[in-house]
């Protein structure tokens, strides 16, 4: 009998519910959470979900970013959603982190966040 693949990487099983930890610098400038490095700011870690902890020692503003509404900070601010310093929050219903964008309301910090599938399934 085959033993079961290790890894996702040259196997024919494919593990969807890959978890990643990552970090950002946030400044007043939008910017999109990515699962890349610096240099591909664009691309992003493929995700059902993102859990976000803000430790920027200030209040952070969260956007979505879908391709169907665009720049939503640019469309409507109302859209934006505040995360106070020392919270988390987990948000839903995306295909990828950088659809989620953010920014500090003044001076710079760090933000953490966690890609990950499926955590609100029921335990079966």
């Amino acid at each position: 009998m085959p033993e079961a693949p290790t890894t996702n990487s040259g196997n024919s099983y494919f593990n969807n519910n890959e978890c990643r930890s990552f970090n950002i610098r946030l400044g007043t400038g939008m910017k999109r959470l990515s699962g890349i490095d610096s240099t591909a700011p664009f691309l992003g870690q493929l995700c059902s979900e993102v859990y976000i902890v803000n430790k920027t020692g200030q209040t952070v503003t969260l956007f979505d970013r879908s391709d169907a509404w665009g720049d939503a900070e640019a469309i409507n601010v109302s859209r934006g959603f505040l995360l106070d310093d020392n919270d988390s929050i987990t948000l839903r219903g995306l295909t990828n982190v950088n659809q989620v964008s953010a920014k500090t309301g003044s001076g710079a910090g760090t933000l953490y966040y966690r890609t990950q599938f499926f955590s609100s399934n029921p335990i079966r």
